[in-house]
């Protein structure tokens, strides 16, 4: 009887560990000047992701992100000149985590994103900035 629980709970560990170490999910990136959709492939381990994405021109994209409870002093600065609240930072929605993306892309447009995810789901939204101000939404 103990071998028995023994190999159950050995199939249980290695299956948990076999099935939580990375989860691959996808984000997409709306462009809000040209309506373009850009695919993010995010590979997700805890709280941080790689990320991979390919512009519309072609020109891939590589990044990473991370997502957390509690504030950070510089999260916001996006959200509020987008939107135009000052105090979007100061924002305190239940359940959810605040998180920053940056992505890079080979021939020198960058991505600098701010986000909310649900903390019980991979589920959330936000919006990037790239480094020639274009604005785009963020949706996962």
């Amino acid at each position: 009887m103990k071998s028995w629980v023994r190999g159950i709970a050995l199939i249980l560990l290695v299956s948990l560990f076999l099935c939580g170490c990375t989860i691959h999910h996808q984000a997409r990136l709306y462009d809000l000047e040209t309506g373009d959709v850009i695919l993010v492939n995010a590979w997700i381990r805890g709280n941080r992701a790689i990320n991979k994405a390919v512009l519309p021109t072609g020109e891939r994209c590589n990044g990473e992100s991370i997502s957390g409870g509690g504030g950070s002093v510089s999260w916001g600065k996006i959200y509020s000149h987008h939107y135009g609240s000052a105090s979007y930072s100061q924002v305190n929605v239940p359940l959810s985590q605040r998180g920053v993306m940056t992505m890079v892309c080979e021939k020198g447009i960058t991505l600098d994103c701010e986000y909310m995810v649900a903390s019980h789901a991979v589920q959330g939204h936000g919006i990037c900035k790239d480094n020639k101000g274009k604005y785009y939404r963020l949706m996962f």
